[in-house]
């Protein structure tokens, strides 16, 4: 908790393997009943196209109870991320969840 991000992935990885460059946290929050899977991308829409980003850590599946959050993290292209709209989350059942980005400023 209050931890810079760099820091709280430093010590996930241990062994010295860093992970600084990574500028994109997307918490997960699982408001339904049952376990949900998620594998390690997902797509963002904007400007008339869709782009996947295949390079979140951790990779692999990452199982969501229900009631839980846990975090994604990845390197975003600020440019990237300024021209999208829309994230697009799937689970390992072939349902999507898409979210409106929202700007958060303060």
């Amino acid at each position: 908790m209050n931890s810079a991000m760099e820091e709280v992935i430093n010590f996930k990885t241990a062994c010295s393997f860093r992970l600084a460059d990574q500028n994109l946290e997307i918490q997960v929050s699982n408001t339904g009943p049952e376990e949900v899977t998620l594998p390690s991308y997902f797509d963002l829409e904007g400007e008339g196209k869709s782009t996947r980003i295949a390079t979140l850590f951790p990779s692999g599946l990452l199982c969501v109870g229900p009631g839980e959050v846990k975090s994604f993290y990845c390197t975003m292209d600020e440019t990237l991320w300024r021209t999208a709209r829309t994230i697009v989350l799937y689970d390992s059942a072939g349902q999507s969840y898409r979210q409106e980005i929202v700007e958060v400023t303060g």
